[in-house]
């Protein structure tokens, strides 16, 4: 069971890429062990972090309310873990027992047809974050 290549593995950490047939079981171990949260939440916290950290230097923010969100997202994390992993599991089409769930069957085995739903996820998810870590940036100006 052999974990997805690196660059699939860091767009499966960090916006939650589709891996398909080939790394089922172990897409299934990783979300379903213990300290899945962690390893999943680290990365995209530290994207948060660093994004955050340039848009504030940028328009001259303060760190404090960066410093708060990052907190407040890392216990809502820890708070919602059991929904977040279902969710995750739903993302990647796979039930909790490890079936493929029948609504994904259409893009499930098929590269292309996961391809774009990954992209336009990927692409969405940096454009909101960078988005919203602005916005927080330039609101937070003393």
């Amino acid at each position: 069971m052999p974990p997805p290549p690196p660059a699939v593995l860091l767009a499966y950490r960090f916006v939650g890429w589709r891996v398909g047939p080939d790394h089922r079981d172990w897409v299934l171990r990783d979300i379903t062990s213990p300290g899945w949260l962690v390893r999943q939440g680290a990365p995209a916290l530290s994207v948060l972090l660093v994004i955050g950290a340039v848009a504030t230097a940028l328009v001259g923010g303060d760190t404090s309310r960066l410093l708060a969100l990052i907190a407040v997202l890392a216990g809502a994390g820890a708070f919602l873990r059991t929904s977040l992993r279902d969710r995750a599991l739903r993302q990647q089409g796979l039930d909790p027992a490890g079936g493929i769930l029948p609504l994904a069957l259409p893009w499930y085995a098929d590269e292309a047809a996961r391809r774009r739903p990954n992209l336009v996820g990927a692409i969405g998810t940096t454009l909101k974050t960078g988005g919203a870590l602005f916005v927080l940036a330039y609101r937070s100006r003393g």
